[in-house]
């Protein structure tokens, strides 16, 4: 009998040389018709439905590899199955893929995926790989565990009209906190400013930055940043500080772009105003996702907290070029693509 055959795409990236931005040259996609895998215990078989487009795609090389599969997170559906815990015709799980029309997930690449057959069916699937995925995750954990937000005290956000931005702004609006934030177009600072609330909020590619936020701050002086891309930006927040001040690092769009990450002159700050400088990777932190969404669903639901979304249809052969017009700022909001109807 013959083997019912898949046609396959991958993605791969070469190693990018320090300080360069990603770029066309840096990945290789090939398509294969294939025989369609045999399974060793324990592992998945899975079609990929949609991958959320996030700065931070892994590419670890082994020892003298000159390229490697791209890591990112997404959505898939089980296909075949030698694991318990997933079954075929589960509706989505979700976790870490390979940019890949289908994927064979062995046990150990099955350890952070999650089953999300409970989800809201009134919210669109695409939410949880931003607003209630990873991203939102991020944001919820990272203010209440690093953040100490209190009423009255005023955040700055880069990269605010973001994913993580918009939810951070919402989220400390809440907690009854001045917000300001900055972005790279006229229309995704309108967003801020007219649609989630934010009290402030500038260009940042067309103002100064240290003048326009200094002015966005006034007198109150500034509590916390919250910091989406690690640059020179942190010298600036550090003069603004008022004592016992907060920097929240969770991103490094700056890095991701190929630009420098710049050590602030005026580091001092942190020990004569008593600041606190944190950073925060959500990926020790993937148990609290049940109490996430059981405060965070109500209020995406509701309309209470507003998000954008740009989903682009596509294939695995799109996801490269989408990733790379996401990283120069094309689109606005979480950005996914969905390579097959959910």
């Amino acid at each position: 009998m013959t083997k019912s055959q898949i046609t396959n795409s991958r993605v791969y990236i070469a190693q990018i040389p320090e300080g360069v931005a990603p770029n066309k040259s840096h990945f290789r996609t090939v398509t294969t018709t294939e025989d369609k895998p045999e399974l060793e215990e324990g592992s998945v078989f899975v079609k990929n439905l949609l991958f959320s487009l996030d700065p931070y795609i892994r590419h670890e090389f082994a020892e003298g590899a000159k390229e490697t599969e791209v890591i990112g997170f997404g959505f898939s559906k089980v296909l075949e199955s030698k694991n318990p815990e997933f079954h075929v015709g589960s509706s989505y799980f979700f976790g870490a893929l390979p940019w890949s029309s289908y994927s064979v997930l062995r046990p150990q690449d099955l350890t952070e995926h999650f089953n999300i057959d409970s989800i809201d069916k009134e919210i669109p699937l695409s939410a949880y790989s931003g607003v209630l995925g990873a991203s939102g995750l991020t944001v919820w954990d990272s203010l209440r565990r690093v953040a100490d937000l209190k009423k009255g005290e005023t955040i700055y956000i880069s990269s605010a009209a973001g994913t993580l931005g918009q939810l951070a702004g919402q989220l400390a609006k809440r907690k009854g906190l001045r917000v300001i934030g900055s972005a790279g177009t006229d229309e995704k600072v309108a967003y801020l400013k007219n649609k989630l609330g934010f009290d402030a909020a500038f260009n940042y590619k067309t103002q100064d930055k240290r003048e326009a936020l200094a002015a966005a701050v006034g007198p109150q002086g500034l509590d916390i940043y919250y910091d989406l891309v690690f640059d020179n930006t942190v010298e600036i927040a550090l003069d603004l500080f008022n004592p016992h001040g907060r920097v929240v690092t969770v991103g490094l769009l700056a890095g991701h772009k190929g630009e420098g990450l710049a050590l602030p002159k005026n580091i001092v700050h942190l020990l004569l105003k008593q600041i606190r400088w944190e950073g925060y990777t959500v990926f020790e932190h993937f148990d609290e996702f049940e109490t996430f969404w059981k405060e965070v669903t109500p209020l995406v639901k509701s309309g209470e907290i507003k998000y954008t979304e740009t989903v682009v249809d596509g294939s695995a052969e799109n996801i490269v070029e989408t990733y790379l017009r996401f990283l120069k700022g094309a689109y606005q909001g979480k950005v996914s693509l969905k390579l097959g109807e959910f």
